[in-house]
């Protein structure tokens, strides 16, 4: 386990930064998770989940100072981010778990929906003893915010929202320069919603 943050600009942070690893067994890999946790709330306090893919780019963004500043200005209520970092086969975990697209990536999209829900919450829950979060949401970019997007999707009753920050809806089960290819039939995130 990984520490940070335990001073910002002089000021006792209100957010520490923990990195654990998850064996997947689903994923067949580790799994590097940071954990952004707020440090001035009651511990009966309510706080929400918010599960972010590529969470590596996290750190490039400055997510730690981001939350810092939303907890001053008392923009956001308690909330535990967590952020995973994506694997080498990122388009083929980073999908939509029922329909490969037309190159046939996204193949272990459904593994990394079911290390989400068997291998990632019951962490969180049991880590840091948070057995009900008031709310439950998930984010991503690219094609992680596409990833996210399925997930919620077909999960309604796990999370209530989903952020999807340039999202790779062009997915797609067919290629563009097929003769047949329709857009609105061949874009799979699209026909799901639909």
């Amino acid at each position: 386990m990984l520490i940070f943050g335990a001073m910002l600009n002089g000021k006792t942070a209100r957010i520490i930064v923990e990195q654990h690893v998850i064996k997947s067994a689903w994923l067949q890999r580790d799994v590097k998770v940071d954990y952004y946790l707020p440090t001035h709330i009651e511990p009966s306090s309510p706080m929400s989940l918010l599960l972010i893919n590529d969470g590596q780019d996290l750190v490039t963004m400055q997510f730690q100072y981001i939350l810092e500043k939303l907890y001053r200005e008392n923009v956001i209520t308690p909330l535990l981010c967590v952020g995973l970092h994506c694997g080498h086969d990122r388009r083929n975990e980073y999908a939509t778990a029922k329909v490969t697209d037309y190159k046939g990536r996204g193949t272990k999209a459904a593994q990394y929906t079911r290390f989400v829900f068997e291998e990632l919450l019951p962490f969180i829950n049991k880590k840091y003893s948070v057995f009900f979060f008031s709310e439950k949401s998930y984010a991503g970019f690219s094609l992680g915010g596409l990833s996210a997007l399925d997930i919620v999707w077909n999960h309604p009753q796990e999370f209530a929202k989903v952020g999807v920050f340039s999202g790779s809806f062009w997915w797609r089960d067919k290629d563009q320069d097929a003769v047949d290819f329709d857009e609105s039939f061949n874009s799979i995130m699209h026909r799901e919603v639909r």
